[in-house]
């Protein structure tokens, strides 16, 4: 089944890509990564986020890899399994994507501006 095997392959794929990420061994960076804006404020930012990401995204590779080798160890399903197989993967790919989001809103959003105010310098009281 056409379906099962693109699902194995993207599940796989995007947990290897999750894993570097979720073990915290890139950097900040212009070409890899949650590419955010609360992940440039500051380095500590880019760590979480991209941990956070990583981890979501490696269950949702997970998640992706298993459903692909269940539905392909199954062939004779109705034509509709794979159908909803392919919509609960984008609904997956969502839902991790509003976790990243909502994750990097709770983060400081100007690390900057925060230690311009508290070293006395001016700013904003």
């Amino acid at each position: 089944m056409a379906v099962a095997s693109v699902l194995q392959f993207l599940g796989l794929l995007t947990a290897g890509v999750a894993l570097p990420l979720f073990f915290g061994l890139v950097g900040p960076n212009r070409w890899f990564g949650i590419r955010l804006a609360a992940a440039f404020v500051s380095e500590e930012n880019w760590y979480a986020i991209n941990s956070y990401g990583g981890l979501c995204f490696l269950r949702f590779g997970v998640a992706v890899a298993i459903g692909g080798f269940l539905l392909g160890r199954y062939p004779a399903l109705p034509f509709w399994v794979p159908i909803a197989a392919l919509w609960a993967t984008l609904g997956l790919l969502l839902l991790s994507l509003r976790r990243i989001k909502r994750f990097a809103r709770e983060l400081p959003q100007m690390a900057a501006d925060n230690a311009h105010r508290d070293s006395g310098c001016g700013g904003r009281p």
